[in-house]
This record gives C-alpha cells, structure tokens and sequence, in this order.
C-alpha cells in the first residue's frame, strides 16, 4: 500500500503542526526550535519529512517537549534523538521517571507496533518502521509547574502541572501567540464531531481540577494530542469539556446504581468509543473504559465539576476569537 503524502501545516508564523493528523505533534519556532509531543514511532519519518518540506534546518530544533508519557506520545522519541543527537527532551519529573522505569521499553513496544498497525490501516504508512537497537527515552531537563522555555524571538511557552489523564501530564501556554498546548488534559475531542470522550485514567478528581486550573489562562488555541488544532478562546473547550466529563461521570455511576452489569457497561463504552475511530486496540479501550469505571465509582458523592456560576457562563458563551479578561500570563 502507498502511504499518503503528509504535508506540514503552518498554524501561525511561529507554529507547525507535524506528524498525522490522529498523532500529530507540533513545531514551535522562535530563534530555535522545540518539537510539542513525541510522536510514534511510525510517524518519525513523517516528521522528519515534514522538516524538510518547510526548509527548517534540523539544527535549530534544539527540543523535544513531552505532555505526558503514554506509549502514543513519546514513540518518535528515539527515532528522532538516532538521527538529531543534539535533541534535549524535557518532561516532568514524574513523567522522567515513568520513562526510566526497567520496564518501559518492554511494554512500549507492542503498544508502539499496534499504533502503527491502526496507522497502516488509515494508509497513512505503507509498513512498520524497523526496529532499533536501543530506544533512549531518557529525559534530559526536568520542567515544573512555573517554568518558563524561552525559545527566543519573543516565543516563550510557560509550563503547568496537569496531572488526571496521566499523573505526570503537563500543559503548556505560549504567551504571544497565546497557545496552549493541552496534551490529553480534555481527553479525546473530535472537532468534527463535537465529540468528547474524558480520559480521567489517572484520577477523576485531578482531571476536573486541572480542567478549571486551565480555565484562568489566556488562549485563542488549542493543540490537541489527536485531531489537531482548535481556535478560538479555549475557555469555551475547558467548559465543554468539564460538562462533558460531568455527564460520562453521573452515566457510570447511573447504571451502577442500576445494577447494570460492570461488564456490560464497559464494552457498551468501548463500542461508542471505537466508532469514533480507532486509536487503539479494542481490548486497550476497554480496559481504560474499565478503569475509568473504577475512578467514577470510587469519586462517588464527591462535588468536583462545579466552576463559579460566572466562570462557567463565560466558558460556555465565550465564541470566536473572544479572549478572556483574566489571565495568569498578563
């Protein structure tokens, strides 16, 4: 099968999005440059390919910066750093951890091969990539919430602590162009669709707080870890997103106190969720509907989605190119 032909896409003069458009990462380019994410490994060559149609010397991308550490965000990791040494790649502390773990590269790459089996299907590869003789996931610098990477050219992303997808998610926000860089912080959103689905796989509670964490930060952006790029005040996406994530929540613990079947419920979720597409397995779906049941069972009687009356008004009626009047970056 002949792979599709890739084209960068140029989201402002300063931002590129890479990669596919189910994995994408993004480029940020100020006097240097720093790649968002870190890819598949299926999609590396895409990448690099992509660098080279917009005439970007290699040299001047000095970074790798990870959201968090799930299989399908750091796979182009080593691929990347074989080919560009230079590369220094950045994380959270916890997330530098995870990827240190003597078990990492053992249980990352069946995951990293089943992603490129899904991107085969799509035709956005024509074959599995080979294999290496080492995968080095090794986290050269430790960023915190309050951080700040200065790329020059007035391009400075600031770093916050997002944890509740993983426990060592982080978000990022550039102040000029204001752009944020959520990550899975929202879950999995299909812009074409209107669609939701959260992904509170590490903790219901820190998911919800880190939603209405964002909620005081000013964007006009978003970038997504699947799907791409969404405009407009990204108020209004936080607010959807922890309605959205209300509504899942109360559905679970509904047909619990139902006495539907656990069972039955998860794969009732699973099947909802893999007709949106498939980023995964179906038996890694299900056991994140699973474990998602389990955080929503255990979160029970808990008040984690209310926001300031105000607050939630002016996410949800907020549209366009709106920017709100607070903003931890002015």
């Amino acid at each position: 099968m002949k792979e599709k032909i890739q084209q960068p896409i140029a989201v402002t003069p300063h931002l590129f999005q890479l990669g596919v458009p189910s994995f994408p990462v993004y480029l940020s380019m100020g006097a240097e440059g720093m790649i968002i994410e870190g890819g598949t490994g299926a999609t590396a060559d895409i990448i690099v390919t992509q660098i080279d149609m917009l005439g970007i010397d290699p040299a001047q991308i000095k970074s790798i910066c990870l959201t968090h550490t799930h299989l399908d965000h750091v796979g182009a990791v080593p691929r990347l750093r074989r080919l560009w040494p230079h590369l220094k790649v950045l994380a959270g502390s916890i997330g530098a951890e995870f990827l240190q773990k003597d078990t990492f590269v053992q249980e990352f790459l069946p995951g990293d091969r089943m992603i490129g089996e899904i991107l085969m299907g799509q035709g956005s590869i024509a074959a599995q990539p080979f294999p290496l003789d080492e995968y080095n996931f090794t986290v050269d610098s430790i960023i915190a919430e309050g951080d700040k990477i200065d790329l020059g050219a007035g391009i400075v992303w600031h770093v916050f602590h997002t944890p509740g997808h993983s426990p060592c998610h982080i978000s990022l926000v550039e102040e000029k162009e204001h752009t944020m860089g959520i990550g899975d912080m929202t879950g999995y959103f299909d812009p074409s669709l209107d669609v939701f689905w959260p992904n509170y796989f590490s903790s219901l509670e820190d998911y919800c707080n880190s939603i209405k964490k964002m909620t005081s930060v000013r964007a006009i952006r978003g970038l997504l870890s699947h799907n791409g790029v969404i405009e407009g005040d990204m108020r209004r996406h936080l607010g959807k997103a922890l309605l959205a994530t209300e509504t899942y929540h109360h559905e679970l613990l509904r047909r619990l106190e139902q006495g539907d079947d656990k069972e039955r419920i998860c794969t009732d979720k699973a099947d909802w969720v893999c007709s949106l597409g498939a980023l995964a397995s179906y038996k890694v779906i299900h056991f994140l509907c699973k474990l998602m049941l389990k955080h929503s069972a255990a979160a029970r009687g808990k008040d984690l989605f209310r926001l300031h009356q105000a607050a939630m008004h002016e996410c949800l009626e907020s549209g366009g190119m709106g920017m709100p009047s607070a903003s931890r970056l002015d």
